[in-house]
């Protein structure tokens, strides 16, 4: 458990070092910590899914997020139960520095983070990797953001990604076997 906690406070004193020096990246990190939320992920797997193309990928993508968001949000949050770092007196004036993001869940797992990585490995594991690499980028960034942002501690997002991460391979290996044997898309 210590190697855990020494993890999280190197990584929230780094996150809090570059708020510190970059104020710019408080919008950025503001903005893109959106990208992880269910209502857009939900609507690029929901994109996907509509062009014949990319159906397969984006039918993957929603069956891995219901998955991730069942496991991470819905059976573990409530277990761990572990409180927002906001919530610890030593985090909590990096929090207002932030920018007072208020999430009222538990913390761990991150449900962006799991979300993100459910989503975007999706996008990886289908497209050409020469550029589908940038799809797990954009979801670690996310990832990062969470933390940024001072609403989950670094070892909740690293949950969430080996959650979601995990979820879609499975998903993939099931649904390759599935459309090859039942659904020809």
């Amino acid at each position: 458990m210590e190697i855990i906690n020494i993890f999280d406070k190197t990584i929230i004193e780094f996150a809090h070092n570059l708020h510190t020096n970059y104020k710019i990246l408080d919008f950025f990190f503001s903005l893109i910590t959106h990208l992880g939320e269910g209502f857009v992920l939900i609507l690029i797997s929901a994109v996907l899914i509509l062009i014949k193309k990319t159906r397969l990928c984006g039918i993957n993508m929603m069956i891995s997020l219901f998955i991730s968001v069942l496991i991470g949000a819905v059976i573990l949050k409530p277990i761990i139960a572990r409180e927002r770092p906001f919530a610890d007196p030593i985090y909590y004036q990096y929090w207002i520095e932030a920018g007072k993001h208020l999430e009222t869940s538990f913390s761990c797992p991150s449900s962006h983070a799991t979300g993100a990585f459910a989503a975007f490995f999706t996008i990886f594991l289908y497209f050409n990797k020469d550029y589908s690499f940038i799809a797990v980028l954009l979801a670690l960034i996310i990832g990062f953001s969470r933390v940024y942002l001072m609403v989950h501690y670094p070892s909740d997002v690293v949950f969430g990604m080996c959650i979601g991460t995990t979820v879609s391979c499975i998903t993939y290996i099931v649904m390759k076997k599935i459309n090859k044997k039942y659904l020809h898309l």
